[in-house]
């Protein structure tokens, strides 16, 4: 998503799509495969997560570029569907929000018997919005496409991702190596506009292949620590990394190649420093006052 806003790729936009899968399998691993949260804690975690560092990102945004302030920044404040994305991403924020009260709701409202026919249901309902989108027929810009349409599919796809990866046994180490390797090279080179019908089902069955196979792979394989470290760190600033982006290209006019490696740099730098010694220590703040 960073190269792609500061346009040294063209296609950085399915970012999104394996950004609304990852979320889905980090969802059912945290509600599924783990000792369930109770349900104030599971919300109170998540609302963290997603507007401490969004709330953050839009002061550090406004110190740097002054935006206008009215009574319409209450929806941008809030993340609600339909606001000015002033940070460019926060659009996604929205659907996120979304994905984690619906599978809040089923969770925790009601019974666990239910569930799977349920995700059944909903994975029904949006392949079939999806299949009618190459039709004349279409829900997009509906209130019905934002609750049921592609973006929930992606994230459906997550959660199918995350119940093969839990239940898996005995996956053939290349096979599942290749089908995630294959997955993320076509992710780069298929290249269609994101307005194009196809273009959320096969970049949505690209990031599921991607995200189930590499890891049921690394379930199987031990890889190296150091390198494992490495990850993780990205893993964990990923977050900052999406929302300071916009304000550091923003901070740091673009003029050559040189400018735009001094972005990408000063992004990681910062977003890790800043996920390390401030978001990390009040998660954990958080979540140890709501346990």
């Amino acid at each position: 998503m960073l190269l792609f806003h500061l346009g040294i790729i063209h296609s950085g936009y399915k970012g999104v799509d394996i950004f609304f899968v990852i979320s889905g399998f980090v969802m059912y691993y945290t509600l599924f495969a783990k000792t369930r949260p109770g349900p104030v804690t599971f919300i109170i975690h998540r609302l963290a997560k997603i507007f401490f560092l969004y709330w953050m990102a839009l002061t550090i945004l406004y110190l740097v570029v002054p935006y206008r302030i009215d009574l319409s920044f209450i929806k941008t404040l809030f993340l609600i569907p339909g606001h000015s994305s002033v940070l460019n991403v926060s659009w996604s924020l929205s659907y996120e929000l979304y994905f984690y009260f619906l599978i809040g709701m089923i969770v925790y409202l009601i019974p666990g018997k239910y569930s799977a026919a349920i995700f059944i249901a909903l994975f029904i309902v949006s392949s079939s919005i999806i299949l009618l989108s190459f039709t004349p027929y279409t829900f997009k810009g509906t209130v019905f496409n934002f609750l049921l349409g592609q973006n929930l599919w992606e994230f459906l796809l997550g959660i199918l991702a995350g119940f093969l990866f839990t239940s898996s046994k005995n996956i053939n180490q290349i096979v599942a190596l290749a089908i995630a390797v294959i997955s993320c090279l076509l992710l780069l080179i298929i290249d269609m506009p994101y307005s194009a019908p196809s273009s959320y089902l096969i970049y949505g069955l690209l990031s599921f292949g991607a995200v189930c196979f590499i890891t049921i792979y690394e379930k199987e394989v031990r890889i190296n620590t150091r390198i494992a470290d490495i990850f993780k760190v990205l893993g964990d600033a990923s977050y900052a990394i999406y929302l300071f982006g916009p304000i550091i290209t923003v901070a740091i006019k673009i003029t050559n190649d040189l400018s735009k490696a001094t972005i990408i740099l000063a992004t990681i730098g910062l977003s890790i420093l800043f996920n390390q010694e401030v978001e990390a220590p009040f998660l954990k703040w958080v979540r140890k006052k709501a346990d």
